[in-house]
């Protein structure tokens, strides 16, 4: 095990190659930052890792209520410890995967020496399906078990599931008032269906990095893109 100062936070890793490059995504690049009047925003974290995301939103919003769910135990335990290291309260960190389903399924880990934890899927060889992989059984729960409230933030890096995940959600997503996802590009879904179902709620906007892709080109996504959605009405 690693650890590194991150501004204000000590940060516990064990690949370094990985930390530096999640550390770029979100803190350099801001790219989970969102505005709210909220003072104390409702944040859901699908994918939370170990947990730089999730210290990412406490530094913006210190009275952020947030629901952390990671469900790689290794990685977990990194998330629970850079919680506990930090003195970071107000976050309920739950150590299961998010389905179309609640109960148990199979997640497939990386298994080479680099041991990237950021990959885990429900897809063996993860989402590009080139992954070498282990699989071990987790815990499962539905996301709309989640959304019993209105959410400011909903964050989802989940490795090829969005659609099932999203399709079980459907009816809930009305209360979520924004939200960034990483869609994978996997045969089990599609991206143009995604993007209906989002853009029945909210108004969506498809990046590659930080630049937005136009309509015409969106049919030639091969690979990972980021959504970003704000919903159209009101959400009290």
């Amino acid at each position: 095990m690693q650890s590194s100062r991150l501004q204000k936070y000590t940060i516990y890793y064990e690949n370094s190659e990985e930390y530096h490059h999640l550390k770029r995504e979100v803190f350099t690049s801001d790219l989970y930052y969102f505005e709210t009047e909220n003072p104390n925003p409702f944040i859901i974290d699908l994918g939370a890792h170990i947990g730089l995301s999730t210290l990412y939103f406490k530094q913006t919003y210190p009275g952020s209520e947030i629901i952390a769910i990671e469900p790689n135990p290794g990685t977990f335990e990194l998330l629970e410890q850079n919680l506990f290291e930090n003195q970071i309260d107000g976050v309920t960190a739950i150590n299961a995967a998010v389905s179309d389903q609640s109960g148990f399924e199979e997640l497939f880990l990386d298994e080479t020496a680099e041991q990237w934890h950021s990959v885990a899927s429900f897809h063996t060889g993860s989402w590009a399906g080139t992954q070498q992989s282990k699989s071990i059984v987790v815990q499962t729960y539905k996301l709309s078990e989640f959304i019993t409230k209105p959410v400011d933030f909903l964050k989802m890096d989940i490795e090829g599931s969005e659609q099932k995940v999203l399709l079980e959600a459907e009816d809930a997503l009305p209360l979520v008032k924004e939200i960034h996802l990483e869609f994978h590009t996997h045969p089990t879904q599609s991206l143009k269906k995604v993007m209906d179902l989002l853009d029945r709620t909210h108004k969506i906007e498809i990046y590659d990095g930080t630049t937005i892709i136009p309509a015409k080109k969106l049919k030639k996504i091969t690979g990972m893109v980021q959504i970003r959605g704000i919903n159209r009405k009101k959400v009290n």
